[in-house]
């Protein structure tokens, strides 16, 4: 169940982009120490009955609790 999980976390992160490169040094820094900014992402028929987020300042998504770095 997680290395589906997994394959789809990879296949959403390539829908936005990574704001890495915009976010400053303290926001960088919130991420490495796991204070991500969560941000809810509507797939409806794509990943049905899952709770996907994505992190707004890296490239990490969290399915169903379980955050993926792809």
């Amino acid at each position: 169940m997680h290395s589906s999980d997994a394959v789809l976390a990879a296949s959403l992160a390539k829908l936005w982009p990574h704001r890495e490169h915009e976010s400053n040094c303290f926001k960088n820094l919130f991420c490495v120490f796991g204070l991500h900014r969560w941000l809810q992402l509507n797939l409806g028929s794509l990943a049905q009955g899952k709770k996907v987020r994505y992190c707004f300042w890296c490239s990490r998504v969290r399915v169903d609790g379980v955050i993926y770095e792809p």
